[in-house]
């Protein structure tokens, strides 16, 4: 699959938004006022790529809840197999993988949760499994401080393959949609891209979807009203492996509030006036269209965590902008302008370009059936304008301001 195809089948980014990011970055490192900013960009990148050592064989593609090939639904019992899980995996096919450079990760920021080992299991919040004795624990948040996912990977290394292990635990808030880098598929002898194998499982009411085969890396998904929830296993790990830890999250429920907010000293919560060179470049000049401000919230980020590479850890400590949101009204017009450090597949999905690129027609086509869009700003960060009352009009004024 190319790059172009790739990019388009994950997320539709263009690959210009790829470039302008990389150039605006490059830029930007020039200019010591904008260095933290972009430093803090690719800590953001690099935290949601390398710490959570996810891309070690593949980040996965993470299955939305009905999706796939289904033959049929089962209902758990206490007779089930593990095998039982993933009774739909068929035959293993060629796998392809192709790789697509990220423009800005998911999230905003990523807090590494390494040393909380001992106290997570005392507490009964993650099982005891000694025969893992490495991990990579995380929480990572929004811009506006809520909580986008937590991730528990223990991992056992060996002087074999064979005693390779990586099992994930994946706990959020709401389903996952996220753009990976590094992607595969399932393909036909003729090459053509084959969905993929879905178990579908009913154990106390809650639907388990069942991905993956033997010697391939394996999922088992399933939402409820608490949350959405992923045990992940690599190419290495069983069946059995994967099913006792659902079945270890099943008798002692994941207690996902416990992470519900960036610990005391990751974010700080903040005002444009206090700092007024946060997303400078993405903020119009809506005073001078006659607007008046009614609230201006800027959070910072402080990334402080020594295991990322030196060269990114020059500004360990200081605070970088994560997320900005303004609420501005004129007359009778009221409109809302986010920016965010983090975007995943679904705010790609909802953006409709960068501000040259906007038409007239094609914004007032955007919010013929919705009060907002986004855009993309190459700083690299995603912008939402939310029109809470007024008319496209007033919206396009504010884009044609920028150009």
């Amino acid at each position: 699959m190319s790059k172009d195809k790739l990019t388009d089948a994950i997320g539709e980014i263009k690959d210009e938004y790829i470039k302008d990011a990389e150039d605006f970055s490059a830029e930007a490192g020039s200019r010591t006022a904008k260095a933290p900013f972009c430093r803090r960009m690719i800590c953001g990148v690099a935290a949601a790529a390398a710490c959570l050592c996810l891309v070690i064989l593949g980040i996965y593609m993470i299955p939305r809840i009905g999706k796939g090939t289904d033959a049929g639904t089962q209902t758990w019992s206490r007779s089930m197999t593990a095998a039982d899980y993933f009774k739909n995996a068929g035959k293993k096919e060629e796998t392809v993988s192709s790789s697509a450079d990220l423009v800005m990760g998911p999230s905003a920021l990523t807090v590494l949760m390494n040393d909380r080992r001992a106290e997570f299991e005392a507490e009964g919040i993650i099982p005891t499994i000694a025969d893992h004795p490495e991990q990579s624990f995380s929480a990572s948040y929004n811009g506006d401080g809520s909580l986008y996912k937590v991730v528990f990977m223990w991992m056992r290394r060996g002087e074999s393959i064979a005693e390779y292990s990586d099992l994930t635990l994946i706990a959020a808030p709401k389903e996952l949609h996220e753009i990976s880098d590094v992607i595969f598929i399932r393909v036909d002898d003729a090459g053509n891209e084959l969905p993929p194998y879905v178990t579908e499982t009913v154990r106390d009411g809650v639907r388990i979807l069942g991905e993956g085969a033997e010697n391939e890396n394996k999922t088992l998904t399933w939402q409820t009203d608490k949350g959405w929830y992923q045990i992940c296993g690599s190419f290495k790990d069983s069946y059995e492996s994967m099913v006792g830890m659902l079945d270890w999250f099943w008798e002692h429920p994941f207690d996902r509030e416990r992470f519900s907010e960036p610990p005391e000293g990751s974010v700080i919560f903040s005002t444009r006036v206090e700092y007024p060179d946060a997303f400078a470049s993405c903020i119009p000049d809506l005073a001078a269209l006659g607007y008046t401000a009614e609230s201006e919230k800027v959070n910072m980020g402080i990334l402080t965590d020594a295991s990322f590479p030196a060269y990114l850890r020059e500004e360990s400590g200081n605070p970088s902008p994560i997320w900005f949101e303004g609420v501005y009204t004129r007359g009778d017009t009221r409109i809302r302008w986010t920016a965010d450090t983090g975007a995943d597949a679904d705010a790609w999905a909802e953006c409709i370009g960068r501000v040259r690129e906007i038409t007239e027609e094609k914004l007032t086509n955007a919010l013929s059936d919705k009060n907002h869009v986004n855009i993309f700003f190459n700083t690299p960060c995603m912008v939402t304008l939310t029109l809470e009352s007024g008319s496209a009009a007033d919206a396009w004024e504010i884009i044609q301001s920028m150009k």
